[in-house]
């Protein structure tokens, strides 16, 4: 078993109660993958910057990840070339591993969709690093009950994670590769598996 490890920065967040590709639904600006082996060596890592078309990137976005459309303008690559190559991961069976699993397969479903591509929903294994780790790292609710799930920075200083400053997609999906380390070296880690919604979107 192979492991594609991904981050993705946006132009926002979901409304989690409509599907992935409707209006106003958040767009991919960058993506970065780490492509695990069996033992989890690394066998390469990309990260793309998207060039939107059609779309914008508002400036509460630049404020958390550090990107401006004159970047993506410049330097991004046409969504469909980035596509083609994440769906060509799942198609040879690549697990995909993620901080926050949902979002971030969420994202990819959205854009394969408004591309006209299959969205590959059922093919698309993962593992979410952010729920296996939630009993572990025991970040405490608000209320006082029981754990919340953890910020990606929490989790790294619970496992001795060392992180940069920066909030890339590279950035991150380095830290997420470490965390799922960890995690299969407790034995915490899930088997991969599809995850259905009550309603898919």
């Amino acid at each position: 078993m192979r492991y594609a490890v991904i981050d993705t920065e946006t132009s926002g967040l979901f409304d989690f109660s409509k599907p992935a590709d409707a209006e106003g639904q958040p767009r991919l600006a960058s993506l970065a993958v780490i492509r695990l082996d069996a033992e989890l060596n690394e066998e390469g890592a990309d990260e793309y910057l998207i060039k939107p078309e059609g779309w914008t990137l508002p400036a509460e976005a630049t404020t958390i990840n550090g990107l401006t459309m004159e970047r993506l303008e410049a330097e991004g690559r046409p969504i469909g070339k980035i596509l083609d190559l994440y769906a060509g991961l799942i198609e040879c069976g690549y697990v995909v591993v993620a901080f926050n699993a949902q979002f971030d397969a969420k994202i990819m479903r959205g854009e394969l969709r408004r591309a006209g591509l299959p969205d590959l929903f059922e093919q698309t294994r993962n593992i979410c690093v952010m729920r296996a780790a939630t009993d572990i790292v025991k970040a405490p609710k608000a209320s006082g009950k029981g754990y919340k799930f953890p910020k990606i920075a929490e989790a790294c200083a619970h496992f001795g994670i060392a992180q940069t400053e920066q909030h890339t997609a590279i950035d991150d999906a380095r830290a997420a590769a470490e965390i799922f380390r960890k995690l299969r070296a407790l034995n915490a880690c899930p088997d991969p598996a599809v995850h259905y919604a009550k309603e898919r979107v």
